[in-house]
């Protein structure tokens, strides 16, 4: 063997051996450094990592170490970030595998097409105030439980002049006044261990988790679910309510009277088929559709308000899809001592009503339900007595109030970003007031661009003609439907304006109408015959003599004679609900006898060809 090769054949010269081999491998030679004495056996040590192998003349060769090359991934199809945003995409820790981070890559973009980029997420803003609030209600739930259920446990040893007893006390005020500085009155309810704070689920650590279940069973072994603290909650009344959890020295539902704090019972199996009721379960929408569009939340807008948005939308959707009549119920309910809020949730209604009839799917309809929720945003920017004023606006208000279309969109953009979602919120706040025809409305003069804020713009001038105003009545709902008629094609898109008049029929539901019987009824929705529109299914609320019905009965004007093939009801004129002291809404909630048409004029082959859509 030549003297200027290695004994190895993967050994080099010192001079020339590399460094490192690989990631992790390191490669030294000994005897290269000084000669090895004459005739002793010639020592070659190869250390890769921590592990040393010795070789001699005459022994198999070692093999030679083999560094675990990545195998070169395809990029994948995403946009790399700068170093300032996180990277849209987790990467693989350095000693990870080419085709396991390939596999990695893969399942977190199997969403995106091939060539499309996908959409950054944008950056958390750790020193935003609400972003702070969150961080500080969660971290102070999560305390309070823990504090709570020490406090509950000392109470079954130490009595309460126990120092130890004092100190967790204290611990549970401090938490208790820290969650209601920044959340208001504080809601507690528990479900299987979990917690839920003002409505918002609580992430929990092992510690928490254990907790919430020990406080989950002491209120279900006294028949109760949670509790809300309002914040005239004293020392004495927390202390009585750990008592109770220790003890339970109450009756299974009973009320144990302990001043600001509210006990929440366990719905009994009454409540819950009462509560499925599609009645019952729009009645409780709307309820939380008031909380949850209050005029401060909607200026903050925080993580907690949008996911209480995201669920209240999923709510109407699944009503809409289950029951549709009730869904336009809700928006029968006009009061002058409603927030202004509830025009939202109006719109909100409408829209998601527009959206299933252009039938589309269920992902599109909460987003635009969201954005109908939102489309007024720039609102609470606006000084509020501006919307209360009983006089047409000056000059200078109405620019004022004209400018909370841009100022919707400035907020959303600067606090959230640049997501399709919030783009989406951001377009409908400032093109929701644009005319179709581009040639007026405001912030600017062009048309609609985006298929969300037609739809709203739709939505929102009809429910703004159904709703009172300081300076003017509303409109009674069949007039609103001829006076958005005549804006189609000017002001609001024809197609969409067609698709509403197929959704409320001629006679909006909650309607109160007059029958040629000299009944006085209120129309629920559309009709089950040839003619929906013309023809809808009304609530008979009194009898030919005026009188008003123990129980009111459903009938659908498109039934028919057998006989005779004559309308056994037709509408003669729609009548004011406030002259008469009716309250729409009250019957359409209220339980009610259904009357089967005996002959629909769709079951007479005959009266097709003459069939009036």
């Amino acid at each position: 063997m030549s003297k200027d090769k290695p004994d190895v054949p993967w050994e080099t010269p010192a001079a020339k051996r590399p460094e490192r081999l690989g990631s992790t491998g390191r490669l030294s030679v000994p005897g290269a450094a000084k000669p090895k004495a004459p005739g002793g056996p010639t020592t070659v040590e190869i250390e890769i990592g921590n592990i040393g192998r010795r070789s001699t003349p005459g022994s198999p060769r070692p093999r030679p170490p083999v560094e675990r090359l990545s195998t070169p991934a395809s990029p994948p199809p995403v946009r790399r970030s700068t170093p300032a945003s996180p990277p849209p995409v987790r990467r693989s820790t350095p000693g990870t595998s080419g085709p396991r981070r390939m596999r990695a890559e893969t399942t977190l973009t199997r969403r995106t097409s091939p060539g499309e980029l996908a959409p950054e997420r944008p950056e958390v803003d750790r020193d935003d105030p609400a972003y702070q609030r969150r961080r500080r209600i969660a971290n102070n739930a999560r305390q309070f439980l823990v504090h709570m259920d020490n406090l509950a446990r000392q109470l079954g040893v130490h009595d309460t002049t126990n120092e130890a007893v004092k100190r967790s006390l204290r611990l549970v005020i401090h938490d208790v006044r820290a969650i209601q500085e920044d959340a208001g009155d504080l809601s507690l309810v528990f479900a299987d261990g979990h917690a839920f704070v003002n409505g918002v689920w609580v992430r929990a650590s092992k510690r928490v988790w254990e907790a919430g279940v020990a406080l989950t069973e002491r209120l279900e072994s006294i028949g109760w679910r949670g509790m809300v603290l309002d914040r005239g909650a004293e020392a004495a009344a927390l202390l009585r309510l750990s008592q109770l959890l220790r003890n339970a020295d109450v009756e299974e539902g009973e009320d144990p009277g302990i001043p600001n704090v509210r006990l929440l019972p366990i719905p009994s199996a009454a409540d819950r088929a009462r509560a499925g009721e599609p009645s019952e379960r729009a009645k409780s929408l709307f309820k939380e559709g008031m909380a949850t569009l209050s005029r401060a939340e909607l200026a903050a807008l925080d993580l907690t308000m949008r996911r209480r948005q995201r669920a209240l939308v999923q709510g109407l959707v699944q009503l809409a899809e289950d029951n549709p009549e009730y869904l336009l119920a809700l928006t029968t309910i006009r009061d002058p001592s409603l927030p202004a809020a509830a025009h939202s949730l109006m719109v909100c209604i409408y829209s998601i009503a527009l959206g299933r009839m252009l039938d589309l799917g269920r992902r599109l309809l909460l987003r635009l339900g969201v954005c109908a929720l939102a489309h007024n945003l720039g609102e609470a920017m606006v000084r509020a007595e501006l919307f209360h004023l009983d006089r047409n606006l000056l000059a200078h208000e109405r620019q004022e109030v004209e400018s909370h279309a841009l100022q919707g969109l400035a907020h959303l953009v600067e606090h959230y970003g640049f997501g399709e979602r919030i783009l989406q919120r951001a377009l409908v706040a400032a093109e929701h007031h644009l005319h179709f025809d581009g040639e007026g409305g405001y912030p600017y003069a062009a048309p609609p661009r985006h298929l969300f804020s037609r739809v709203i713009a739709v939505a929102d001038v009809f429910d703004a003609l159904c709703s009172a105003r300081p300076h003017r009545a509303a409109y009674p709902p069949d007039q609103a439907v001829k006076l958005v008629w005549r804006q189609a094609s000017r002001q609001l898109d024809p197609v969409l304006v067609r698709a509403l008049v197929r959704v409320i029929g001629r006679y909006p539901p909650g309607s109160l109408v007059e029958l040629d019987t000299d009944e006085l009824a209120v129309v629920l929705g559309r009709g089950l015959g040839l003619t929906p529109l013309k023809r809808p299914r009304v609530i008979l609320i009194t009898d030919e003599h005026r009188r008003e019905l123990a129980e009111p009965e459903l009938v659908d004007l498109g039934d028919r004679y057998r006989r005779r093939r004559a309308w056994k009801r037709t509408i003669v004129r729609t009548r004011d609900p406030e002259k008469l002291g009716v309250l729409p809404a009250s019957y359409l909630f209220a339980p009610r006898v259904e009357h089967p048409p005996e002959q629909l004029d769709c079951d007479d082959m005959s009266l097709l060809a003459r069939a009036d859509l």
